[in-house]
């Protein structure tokens, strides 16, 4: 298993050689981003559900997870929230640090971990469990973020719709969707399609973790090491949420597939988008930045023990 993560983690320590060595800019990560959210992604998707044996236990356990892991979310905001509350974090920009301690990096590395460790249909659920953060983000996550504005928008149909609109836009939404649909049908894709979409869905994986190497070259590990909110921030991201998840889960009478994903979608560390998401709304989007650093450096040990504890305790 850990020859495994071996692979992973050299792919992270590539990507930061070659931002170091200046091969990759920040326009090029940009770009390789993009490539992998909104392209790279949603083929790997479409292809791996189109091409699932999808019967009426394997849907509900797909809504059952979604259900699920949206109310995980909310919880282990609350508890994020009072946590910051508890430690009497600096107003001006607690938000982003409960938004960081809440929200897991279940894309980039969430998909590539669960399609190595527990196959097509451990990918089928970790994306239910990415449906479910996106769903956070755009509803809860945008109402943290706005918290400190002064001059807030008043909430609207038309904002309504449009924050809808942009959820069932998503990328992954769209394919996951598609892959369904087909897969629910029985519909197969074309031999050269489903080849074209194997090979741009091969590289994700991959490219995912260059493209994290790549934002670890931009901080300074020292200096954030001494700050004591971000190490806390870290640590609450990586163990106190998911041994709260474990706890909430582990006793409920639901398949342990499930229990595996919500657990383990609660071990990765902080989502590239807290950072994205606070410069939007001009919030301390340094301060994402950083947790995202420690919390993706420190996962290199707490993932893969995550990964064993989970096959072993649920």
């Amino acid at each position: 298993m850990y020859g495994r993560f071996l692979v992973l983690f050299a792919l992270m320590i590539t990507g930061y050689i070659l931002a170091k060595k200046n091969i990759f800019d920040s326009h090029s990560t940009h770009a390789i981003n993009r490539f992998i959210v909104y392209f790279a992604y949603p083929c790997l998707i479409v292809e791996k559900i189109s091409a699932l044996e999808m019967n009426r236990e394997t849907f509900l356990n797909f809504i059952l997870t979604l259900v699920l892991s949206t109310l995980l979310f909310y919880i282990g905001y609350g508890a994020s929230y009072l946590y910051g509350r508890i430690r009497k974090f600096p107003r001006e920009n607690a938000n982003v640090a409960e938004f960081a301690m809440a929200s897991p990096n279940d894309g980039f590395m969430g998909f590539p971990v669960a399609l190595l460790f527990f196959g097509d249909m451990g990918l089928l659920f970790m994306l239910a469990h990415n449906a479910a953060l996106n769903l956070y983000f755009f509803t809860l996550g945008i109402c943290m973020m706005k918290r400190n504005q002064t001059d807030k928008p008043p909430i609207t149909g038309r904002s309504l719709f449009k924050a809808a609109a942009e959820l069932i836009m998503n990328p992954n939404i769209l394919a996951l969707t598609a892959g369904l649909i087909l897969c629910g049908t029985g519909v197969k894709l074309p031999v050269p399609l489903k080849d074209y979409f194997l090979y741009i869905g091969n590289v994700s994986t991959p490219m995912a973790m260059i493209y994290i190497g790549t934002s670890l070259a931009k901080s300074d590990f020292i200096g954030i090491i001494k700050n004591k909110q971000i190490v806390e921030c870290s640590l609450m991201k990586l163990i106190g949420l998911p041994l709260l998840t474990y706890g909430l889960v582990v006793f409920l009478p639901v398949s342990n597939l499930i229990k595996i994903t919500c657990v383990l979608g609660a071990c990765f560390p902080t989502a590239a988008t807290v950072p994205m998401l606070a410069e939007q709304e001009q919030q301390d989007a340094r301060l994402g930045s950083e947790i995202l650093f420690l919390s993706t450096v420190l996962s290199a040990a707490t993932v893969p023990l995550a990964v064993q504890l989970v096959s072993v305790f649920i």
